[in-house]
């Protein structure tokens, strides 16, 4: 770039470059009038850098009164020569988009407006026949990354760049994990995010267990009302506030080009306030809401009820509302009422659900009332579940009735997976499942282990051995009060359903049960077992006996591929019986 093909004196340019540095090659060099106060003009320098835009002053030594990076250019009021020039500026800003981050369309210039209107025409038509150089790794993150670091004054860390380009793109991931980075400065993890505004790789962020800064929570918003890539969102355990979602949902309504899909606000104390801000935002997401985890955000039955009423809207798969309580100084803990959940849910999320995890919840049913119909309609009306966790609820024995048969009478169900472990069914729930379990054919997989079945396991596991569709089943931790003599007979029952011929059982955990030397009795019988491919017996201190047991129960068992038994008091001698046997199979 000559001074004669610019019309600049050769000091002027020569200052201009010093300016700017050495190292940063103008691509453009226009003599400018800068609109100050009133109608007053000042003359300028424009040089533009494949990522600055610089106004210098004029007289020598030139000055940098502005510098501002082409992905982030707010505003400039300037007055070109003629509209040739604009245009070319225009150009040049656009391709140097295109370099930096590729992929991009250039329009995204906000209020570009030129008459006659075949001027943005020309330059649509230009961008796209122009071909940017090789993005580099992961969408040229690392060059973005770098103009970043030098619009925001922030040193350009080579350890970020080295694994990105290489670690991330090595595994061919899509997630930018900050908990990689996190040892770094407050301001390094600025840039990082700051560069997903407009890089076109990354569709997921991430961060769990970590504090987030108000200026990091400000740049994370920035990227969400920006992106047009970014998928997923998780911000699990942060330190967020509800004050934070209101600035999410206002972030959402920023962006209408927004395919975000997945979101996981999971461990902050949100509140009921910040549900109510969320459920109108999520309801306008373009791709429609897919997954949302809420887990322990402090919820109410009333937050909840709240958010379901934009869920028809949506087409949501999975949802997270496990271990939310509400809490106060000086009032109790009120957990979320799983009854107020499926009810709000009947009347927005039948269609796309698949996923339910309300663990840790409670019913708010007393004895002695009707029970909500709503609770077996909304089983016997879903249309896509496949994963219901009611762990830990103490789930009355009128709501497992309801629940069983709302799910024994929905034709659209499959391969339903549902764990209502830790719920104190006892014998009252253990009757309600021998009445029911046996004609149930969508459930696949059943989590009973916890709940002080005890001796009534004997009867249960007649009816469980019956139905044709479960084939993996836990009970574990539910022997801790049966006496010896009641003992042997549930383990008699369990033999006889795991040596049933063309049993359809292919894992069994009897995880956590301190069997100890009973155990020798389930082990003994895997020699004619032809369906298990999966134990797990751990935790049950069955000691050196039970390892030879399960030994010689390995020496001619076929089908097993996996066994767990771990914390189980075994020494080194029962570690070499087993893989004595182990060798053998080979």
């Amino acid at each position: 770039m000559s001074a004669e093909d610019l019309d600049v004196p050769r000091d002027l340019l020569e200052s201009v470059q010093d300016a700017v540095g050495q190292q940063v090659k103008l691509c453009v060099l226009k003599k400018v009038n800068l609109e100050v106060k009133g109608d007053k003009l000042e003359n300028r320098i424009l040089a533009l850098a494949p990522h600055r835009v610089f106004l210098l002053s004029t007289r020598v030594p030139a000055k940098v009164s502005e510098c501002v990076c082409v992905c982030v250019c707010e505003c400039l009021s300037l007055r070109l020569t003629s509209d040739q020039d604009a245009d070319d500026f225009i150009a040049h800003i656009g391709t140097n988009v295109q370099e930096i981050c590729p992929g991009l369309n250039p329009l995204v210039i906000k209020k570009l407006l030129l008459k006659p209107v075949e001027r943005i025409t020309s330059l649509q038509t230009l961008w796209e026949n122009h071909t940017p150089a090789e993005a580099g790794p992961c969408g040229g993150f690392s060059r973005l990354y770098w103009c970043v670091c030098d619009q925001m004054n922030v040193p350009y860390r080579d350890e970020v760049q080295w694994d990105v380009d290489t670690i991330y793109l090595s595994q061919d991931t899509r997630e930018l994990c900050l908990q990689d980075f996190i040892h770094l400065d407050n301001r390094d993890l600025l840039a990082i995010t700051a560069a997903l505004e407009f890089n076109q790789w990354f569709i997921k962020l991430s961060i769990k267990d970590f504090k987030l800064s108000a200026d990091l929570c400000d740049q994370i918003l920035r990227v969400v009302s920006r992106s047009t890539k970014l998928e997923e969102l998780t911000l699990d355990n942060t330190g967020l506030k509800s004050d934070f979602a209101q600035k999410f949902a206002a972030a959402l309504s920023q962006n209408p080009n927004s395919v975000l899909h997945t979101i996981s606000l999971a461990n902050n104390c949100l509140e009921d306030k910040g549900a109510v801000v969320l459920s109108s935002a999520l309801s306008k997401l373009t791709p429609g809401l897919k997954q949302l985890d809420l887990s322990k955000t402090s919820l109410s039955a009333k937050g909840v009820s709240v958010l379901a009423q934009c869920f028809g809207s949506t087409s949501l798969t999975h949802l997270n509302l496990s271990g939310n309580t509400l809490r106060g100084d000086d009032i109790p803990v009120y957990k979320l009422c799983v009854l107020q959940v499926c009810a709000s849910l009947l009347r927005g999320s039948l269609k796309h659900l698949t996923i339910l995890n309300l663990a840790r919840s409670v019913f708010n049913y007393k004895k002695g009332k009707e029970f909500p119909s709503s609770f077996k309609q909304f089983f016997s009306s879903a249309l896509s579940l496949q994963n219901i966790c009611l762990s830990g609820t103490k789930l009355p024995s009128e709501g497992l009735k309801a629940l069983l048969l709302g799910l024994a009478c929905n034709t659209n169900l499959r391969d339903v997976s549902l764990d209502i472990s830790g719920c104190e069914l006892r014998s009252a729930g253990s009757q309600i499942l021998e009445g029911c379990i046996a004609e149930i054919p969508n459930i696949t997989s059943l989590d009973i282990s916890d709940n002080g079945l005890d001796s009534d396991m004997s009867t249960l596991l007649v009816w469980l051995g019956k139905n044709r569709s479960i084939k993996h089943l836990s009970i574990g931790r539910n022997f801790s009060n049966i006496k010896t003599k009641n003992l042997g007979q549930v383990l008699v029952s369990l033999v006889h359903m795991i040596q049933e011929e063309d049993s359809p059982l292919a894992s069994l955990s009897l995880a956590d049960s301190r069997l100890k030397a009973d155990l020798s009795v389930v082990l003994n019988a895997l020699g004619g077992n032809s369906s298990l491919t999966h134990l797990d017996i751990s935790g049950n201190s069955m000691g050196d006996f039970g390892a030879k047991m399960l030994a010689k129960a390995l020496q001619v068992n076929t089908k097993l591929r996996t066994v767990i038994w771990d914390r189980n008091c075994v020494s080194a001698q029962g570690l070499q019986d087993v893989a004595a046997a182990l060798e053998k199979c080979v």
